[in-house]
């Protein structure tokens, strides 16, 4: 093994060592302590632990619920759910708001905890540790924004480097993660959803404010109060402060807050409801090993779904933003309506198919994107565009590409002749965002999650019929329930 891999394990042995001493130390303390304490008197426990509390007083994640903080806490800063270890953002959120340089796969700032992790990973004697040392007392003292040569090291560590993806592991483990997991453990908190809030203010905002918890009144749990009322009330007041800050480069990331607090109306508090969108990327709490077989069972088209349906011919790993809840929808039965005439469909231009596909009554458009992320990439706004002879504007966040792209007019054609035997909702053209490299950004997809007034699922009594013809007016990739991150709605991709 080389002597640098040599080095680099056994300081993570060290480290872990190191770590389990210090855990069985407090856990020696927390005993003593209980030993010796006087057992409290019924009536004096807090007012939230009654028998079945008190007995849960412990925050213990499972592999998977940890897997999710850590996945949601990439995409909010890099918007991938591994991390980009090599990103670098310039933001004015340095002190006095100067600019500073945010880095690595979780972003830790240039006056902030930065020197901490060039200095560990210089001591880890990674490939670039030697060019990057000089640096290491400047950081911190000297702004280093402007100085291409630190950022190039940066980045070519973090996207070549193995030591210092390694070391960037470390560092948020220890300087992010378990300091709030302390906190959360110290303040009675027991649910992984309140660890992914916690975890997310310790990342973005270096601990739990004072001035935000003075905001509201409710009482941690440790203190008697209510776990889901603290957290609740708590995701509110930052989402206010982050909308209305003082600093308008900070108020575009309440998409945190947005996200996070869709998730306690869900009452996901044990994060088993999945996908979790992280501005507007789906996460799960799969292993790496099984997102690889999922990948594989949706390049094999999963379960058959129906005679002469159309099997996913693979390619890609396709996903689309899920749908929001059915009521929230207008999807109306079928209405008998004059069909374009075929000669005249076929010679039809695409401005005069989107001006037909916007007054058809069995063609319904979406105006907003299940993310919550308002912009002018809607279906309804896709379509407008293009009745006006222009491009469609594509989304830009999550890993939509933004710019604009000419909607396909066999996809356009391809519509109007469903419309002809049903009603639908279409979701989403070019907007949202979708998986890497998603047909949608090309201009040539669609995705349905209406048929005849009824949301799309298994069940469906025309799901099978429908995505068949989508096959026969020359969609050849045609996912739906059966195909992973497709159980809700039907996505149909024309040829590029």
């Amino acid at each position: 093994m080389p002597r640098q891999e040599i080095s680099t394990e056994i300081k993570r042995q060290l480290d872990a060592i190191v770590s389990a001493a210090q855990a069985l130390e407090a856990t020696v303390q927390d005993m003593a302590q209980s030993a010796a304490a006087p057992a409290p008197a019924q009536a004096h426990l807090p007012r939230a632990m009654d028998a079945a509390a008190a007995a849960a007083t412990t925050l213990d994640l499972t592999e998977g619920q940890r897997r999710i903080c850590e996945r949601v806490i990439n995409v909010f800063e890099t918007g991938t759910l591994e991390g980009k270890y090599g990103a670098i953002s310039i933001f004015h959120d340095g002190p006095g708001r100067i600019r500073q340089i945010t880095y690595g796969r979780s972003q830790t700032t240039e006056y902030g905890n930065l020197q901490e992790l060039v200095r560990m990973y210089a001591d880890a004697n990674g490939t670039f540790s030697a060019r990057l040392r000089p640096f290491i007392d400047s950081i911190g003292q000297t702004a280093l924004v402007d100085d291409d040569t630190f950022k190039d090291l940066l980045r070519r560590a973090g996207n070549e480097d193995p030591v210092m993806r390694t070391t960037q592991d470390l560092f948020f483990e220890r300087r992010y993660f378990q300091p709030a997991l302390s906190w959360a453990r110290d303040n009675g908190f027991t649910r992984a959803l309140s660890m992914l809030v916690i975890y997310d203010s310790f990342i973005h905002s270096g601990s739990i404010r004072a001035d935000l918890r003075n905001r509201f009144r409710e009482r941690p749990p440790a203190r008697g109060g209510d776990e889901k009322t603290w957290i609740r009330e708590y995701v509110a007041v930052r989402h206010a402060w982050l909308t209305n800050h003082s600093n308008p480069e900070v108020r575009p990331s309440n998409y945190r807050t947005r996200d996070l607090g869709r998730e306690v109306a869900a009452g996901n508090w044990d994060l088993a409801i999945q996908p979790i969108m992280a501005n507007g990327v789906p996460v799960r709490d799969t292993p790496p090993e099984a997102d690889a077989v999922m990948r594989m069972a949706a390049f094999d088209g999963g379960p058959a779904f129906g005679a002469g349906a159309v099997p996913y011919a693979g390619g890609d790993d396709e996903w689309c933003e899920h749908e929001p809840p059915a009521q929230t929808l207008a999807a109306a039965p079928f209405r008998a309506a004059a069909p374009f005439d075929a000669v005249a469909l076929a010679a039809a231009t695409p401005a005069e198919m989107a001006d037909r596909i916007l007054n058809h009554p069995n063609i319904k458009l979406a105006t907003s994107h299940v993310s919550g992320i308002p912009d002018s990439a809607t279906a309804r706004q896709n379509i407008i565009d293009t009745a006006a002879g222009q491009p469609a504007r594509r989304s830009s966040y999550g890993n939509a590409p933004g710019g604009t792209v000419r909607l396909d007019a066999d996809m356009l054609r391809g519509l109007l002749a469903l419309a002809d035997t049903y009603s639908f909702h279409v979701s989403e053209l070019c907007g949202a965002s979708h998986s890497t490299g998603s047909r949608h950004y090309r201009g040539v997809t669609a995705d349905f999650n209406f048929i005849n007034g009824q949301h799309i699922s298994a069940s469906h009594p025309d799901q099978a019929a429908f995505r068949s013809r989508c096959q026969a007016l020359g969609a050849t990739q045609v996912l739906g329930p059966g195909n992973t991150g497709h159980s809700t709605h039907i996505h149909a991709a024309w040829p590029t």
